[in-house]
């Protein structure tokens, strides 16, 4: 069974990267010999790897030399982020690269796109999440656009309800949610801004942590709206969060692929979601919004809510949406760029 190294930052919960990472390999178990390195991190996806048998090594751990030596011991490696696409350009043994995101602050630097063609040169195969992501990838970095592939992130839908959800007209209670990091590029800010516009029924809920929390703690109270809006922390139990929520909103400026959205929709949530790359291709139109509009949002969810039919067919609408992003057909699509590469070696 051929062997293939993931080294990527971390392993954590929250991140989109990392659970698409554990589906992968569940589903790939069969076919193919995993193990993963990580560069920075934590790996929080314990239990699940040790019952794969996917050994996880750190790279404080082995060193830069050790790291290159298990790469060099693979028969493939797959490489996610920075600065592990910076390593893996070291190896020896054939290299994947998935690009995640449309946009990396890294590359406004002339320098780093220069430095980053000619890696990306070794890569034998470039995945891109959407097909945003690869037109940004390619308007950015020097490489052959017959080596960029697109294979959409996927969801493991069983993981989630898959029920249709309803709203009571009267309900006295509305539970909002988001699952991120707090960090600039997600824009809870808007969503914090959003309950000043939206009647007492409303709460929001926050899954996530980071840099801005205190900050965005700090702006609640500020506005008035601290009473409205719960900051849960680090949440483990995502399909538990999103049975606990009648609306879910990403509010990002950029993502490279919803996977939250999915997860949220696949749990039966009528969803919206800013209308950049990545999530336009996502959620249904009528679930859109322009980055920071919040008073727009607000017009959106109060039609909603008032009208329990309306509310039910958005939920149906979210349900199929979100069908047609099974982790299954990600997986196939990898097996297949793998076995290309291997048996061109």
């Amino acid at each position: 069974m051929k062997k293939i190294v993931h080294i990527t930052n971390d392993l954590q919960r929250l991140g989109g990267v990392q659970r698409l990472l554990v589906d992968l390999m569940t589903l790939q178990n069969d076919d193919f010999k995993f193990e993963v390195i990580l560069t920075r991190g934590k790996n929080e996806y314990v239990d699940e790897l040790k019952a794969l048998g996917v050994e996880v090594f750190h790279k404080n751990d082995l060193g830069f030399l050790g790291v290159i030596k298990r790469l060099n011991a693979a028969d493939l490696v797959h490489t996610h982020l920075y600065p592990s696409i910076y390593i893996a350009y070291f190896t020896n043994t054939p290299t994947v690269v998935t690009e995640h995101n449309p946009h990396y602050r890294r590359r406004d630097l002339s320098f780093v796109k220069t430095l980053e063609s000619i890696i990306y040169k070794k890569f034998k195969k470039i995945i891109c999440i959407s097909e945003g992501v690869k037109t940004k990838f390619l308007e950015s970095i020097r490489a052959s656009s017959s080596k960029a592939y697109v294979i959409n992130n996927g969801v493991n839908l069983e993981r989630f309800s898959q029920t249709a959800k309803t709203l009571s007209a009267d309900a006295k209670v509305i539970n909002i949610g988001m699952v991120g990091r707090f960090a600039p590029q997600k824009d809870i800010k808007t969503l914090i801004k959003l309950m000043t516009l939206l009647d007492e029924r409303f709460v929001l809920n926050l899954a996530g942590d980071g840099e801005l929390r205190s900050e965005y703690e700090v702006y609640a109270l500020s506005i008035g709206v601290n009473n409205k809006v719960k900051f849960l922390g680090q949440v483990n139990d995502i399909p538990t969060f999103l049975n606990s929520l009648d609306i879910y909103i990403q509010s990002s400026h950029w993502e490279g692929f919803g996977i939250a959205v999915v997860e949220a929709m696949a749990a039966g949530l009528p969803s919206f979601a800013t209308n950049v790359k990545g999530l336009n291709n996502v959620v249904v139109e009528q679930g859109l919004f322009e980055v920071g509009d919040a008073h727009t949002l607000a017009d959106k969810i109060n039609v909603l809510v008032d009208d329990a039919n309306y509310y039910n067919e958005q939920s149906v609408a979210a349900l199929k949406k979100a069908a047609s992003f099974s982790i299954k057909n990600t997986a196939i699509e990898h097996t297949k760029i793998y076995k290309s590469v291997l048996n061109n070696v």
